[in-house]
């Protein structure tokens, strides 16, 4: 079951990734700076749409193949393409570590992020079923991330090496985007009051961090300088720009729907969301333009190479298969 009003979200934080790729101008670099959060706030609203009682290995599996399987077509692709093309490539470790989603290719670290939640994700779905009250719920995700956001500085001394360096990357890029995940799951069930609510908070939260971050520099700080890791000051400016974009998602998607093109574009960039993104990374070095034109092509020309490549997949490549299973899974790895 599909919430177009997600689906819409789900378009306007891919339009934001890709064009932070393309080094808009500053003010707009800052203004876009919640798309990643906002990914996965609405990975967090869908989950809780589809989400049924599965065995937890069956569930792992359906999300290997939904997120790994497709970097690992992409990259074979890609790679393929740069050998047959003679364009020079990275060394075999580059190459290992983009497929196994520790480094490589910069662009795919948010692909390891989504496994990271995907793995966990039913533990907060319990979570999200048995708390009925919703002060109580959003007060435990914000002392979880209170501890996290000590924590995460607790850590620093021991984050250069061994053991401390693991933790220290688990719990500064696994828990805020749980937090923001967790956040996902509940906002849909909220009343427009506590959406208020969330919408003064986080932007209080904001609004008073970035004033103490600018009396000590002299000078506004960008979000994106407390972005790796998340900190408190770059979620509560994605967490606010999120929750009123969702407050406001219904009169913004009745308009944009009255125009059937629009619509239908926006939903297909939606639904096939991972494969758009895979596409547009070979194109960020590619297109050498302008900021603005630069963002255009690589945009629409990755919109036309999976509009190509779903179709093929759809009228062309599951019509010639006989096996339910194999549609599926076909359908699976090379759509959406």
């Amino acid at each position: 079951m599909r919430n177009e009003k997600i689906d819409f979200l789900r378009f306007i934080g891919l339009s934001m990734i890709i064009l932070a790729h393309v080094k808009p101008p500053e003010i707009l670099f800052q203004l876009r700076n919640f798309d990643v959060p906002l990914m996965v706030i609405v990975s967090g609203m869908s989950f809780g749409l589809v989400f049924r009682e599965e065995p937890y290995l069956h569930y792992v599996w359906k999300r290997v193949k939904r997120l790994v399987f497709p970097v690992w077509i992409f990259l074979t692709l890609y790679l393929g393409a740069c050998w047959a093309f003679d364009i020079p490539v990275a060394n075999l470790s580059f190459i290992a570590k983009s497929y196994l989603l520790v480094g490589g290719i910069e662009y795919l670290w948010i692909i390891r992020v989504f496994l990271f939640i995907a793995l966990i994700a039913p533990l907060i779905a319990v979570l999200n079923r048995r708390v009925h009250s919703n002060k109580k719920y959003l007060a435990i995700l914000g002392v979880f991330l209170l501890i996290y956001e000590v924590a995460k500085y607790s850590i620093l001394p021991y984050a250069d090496e061994g053991i401390g360096k693991g933790v220290y990357l688990l719990v500064s890029y696994v828990c805020p985007y749980l937090f923001l995940f967790a956040l996902g799951l509940r906002i849909p069930n909220l009343k427009a009051k506590t959406n208020h609510q969330l919408i003064v908070i986080s932007l209080a939260i904001f609004i008073s961090l970035s004033a103490f971050l600018a009396f000590h520099a002299g000078e506004f700080v960008d979000t994106q300088k407390y972005k790796y890791p998340p900190s408190i000051y770059y979620l509560s400016y994605a967490v606010f720009v999120t929750v009123l974009l969702w407050h406001v998602s219904e009169p913004l998607w009745d308009f944009v729907k009255e125009n059937t093109g629009v619509r239908n574009l926006v939903l297909f960039v939606a639904q096939n969301s991972i494969w758009l993104y895979l596409w547009h990374i070979p194109l960020i070095e590619a297109v050498q333009k302008n900021f603005a034109t630069k963002y255009l092509l690589i945009y629409a020309i990755s919109i036309l190479i999976t509009y190509i490549q779903t179709s093929l997949v759809i009228f062309v490549l599951l019509p010639r298969v006989s096996s339910n299973s194999i549609k599926k899974n076909l359908k699976l790895l090379l759509t959406g």
